[in-house]
């Protein structure tokens, strides 16, 4: 960064009003390295110097290097009803369809008011290509013709789960990628799956086994089958894989609040349609949310193998890594994190605030990247430095269990500060 614009972003630091309207350039809590700003301050941030040719190793990949951003995953990923409802008069015929809003997701979201990784990637990478915009119903299929151009390279399909993803790399991603004629330019690829298979274990005939959801070695078999088809195809990937959030914990959140007591039934407060295993009250439901917590955990105990499989390979060309998602302090966030449309996918403001959380971590070491995301009304996001490459082969030796730190939203938040 030149002499000029570092003092100009000192200055502006130390003398602007707005700084105090906004909290300050300090970390959001809990405290993480760097320097962070308000989302609309962005440009306050040192300019890079922009790196060519591209690195050469995984290793040495700055999010600035990113050209381009996919993700496959589920309806979270895919945005569904993040709004109550179209607010277009185009959309008037169908307003009670829950859409789809890829244009708000925390992955790929490129409306002009989205926060996503995509948008603050793209700060710092202007010819960034994946990035969707928009909404429109649920499409019923992955394959490139069901999604209308607005997608961009966001191939999530909702219902889905981890058996699913190599349909939506194959059927989608393949294809729109080798459309775009690219070359040897590094690729981000968002992965986050694993609700609905939580959800299945409902449905499994025997509860004490994992029948209908699948083993937790074979969803991380279904994961490391869907990566390993797009690096046949694709090269320069570096894969962040999102582990699950608790899903039991949006029974806490929901159960007694007006705000999800649907218009059609009113005076039922709490009615178990999107996910079973989390919502059913009593004895029954703490026990199928106490085994869908335990069923998370082997499940990401699985992934974190596969991921330790790779760091193995120590393949220039491609890269996964991890980031907790028990970090989604979803339990002691308010009940506006989750969509009015059904009480269980995220709002419009929780995929903002997981984006900026994910951002802030995407460089940062393993014991960061599982401190909680904290709901903030000031939504801040981490200016990043010359030195923020992605970091590459952490899991190593470390023992699984404390890579999953499934119990850090829950913990005492000082410990995190």
């Amino acid at each position: 960064m030149g002499l000029v614009a570092h003092l100009t972003y000192l200055l502006t630091v130390l003398y602007d009003p707005t700084w105090l309207k906004t909290g300050g350039p300090g970390p959001p809590s809990p405290s993480l390295p760097g320097t962070y700003v308000s989302i609309d301050q962005l440009d306050l941030c040192p300019v890079l110097t922009p790196r060519w040719p591209p690195p050469k190793s995984a290793k040495d990949v700055r999010p600035d290097d990113f050209k381009v951003i996919m993700s496959i995953g589920d309806s979270i990923t895919a945005g569904l009803v993040a709004r109550p409802y179209p607010d277009d008069p185009e959309a008037a015929h169908d307003m009670q369809i829950p859409h789809k809003y890829r244009g708000l997701s925390y992955a790929t979201g490129m409306d002009d008011d989205a926060i996503s990784l995509a948008k603050i990637i793209s700060h710092y990478s202007p010819e960034l290509v994946g990035g969707s915009i928009g909404h429109h119903p649920p499409v019923s299929c992955a394959a490139k013709a069901c999604h209308p151009d607005t997608d961009g390279l966001n191939a999530a399909v909702s219902g889905s789960v981890a058996a699913n993803l190599l349909s939506q790399v194959d059927e989608y991603l393949i294809p729109a990628i080798t459309s775009l004629r690219l070359g040897d330019e590094w690729k981000y690829l968002n992965l986050g799956i694993g609700a609905n298979d939580l959800c299945a274990f409902c449905l499994s005939p025997n509860m004490t086994q994992y029948s209908v959801s699948r083993t937790p070695q074979q969803f991380a078999h279904d994961i490391k089958h869907a990566v390993e088809h797009l690096r046949s195809h694709v090269r320069n990937v570096i894969v962040n894989i999102v582990g699950l959030f608790r899903v039991s914990t949006i029974y806490k959140l929901t159960r007694k609040d007006p705000y999800c007591q649907g218009p059609l039934l009113p005076a039922i407060p709490h009615l178990p349609v999107e996910c079973s295993c989390a919502l059913l009250p009593g004895p029954a439901g703490d026990y199928t949310r106490q085994r869908m917590d335990e069923l998370g955990e082997a499940y990401d105990t699985a992934v974190l193998e596969v991921i330790r499989e790779w760091e193995q390979e120590d393949d220039p060309t491609f890269a996964a890594i991890w980031q907790p998602g028990s970090a989604i302090d979803l339990e002691h966030w308010p009940i506006e994190a989750l969509s009015p449309v059904d009480c269980f996918h995220p709002s419009e403001e929780t995929h903002r605030r997981v984006a900026a959380g994910l951002w802030n971590r995407l460089t940062l070491s393993l014991d960061d990247k599982a401190r909680p995301i904290y709901w903030e009304d000031i939504i801040k996001v981490r200016c990043l430095q010359e030195e923020d490459t992605i970091r590459v082969g952490e899991i190593g030796d470390r023992e699984t269990v404390g890579l999953m730190c499934t119990v850090c939203a829950t913990q005492d938040p000082g410990k995190y500060t």
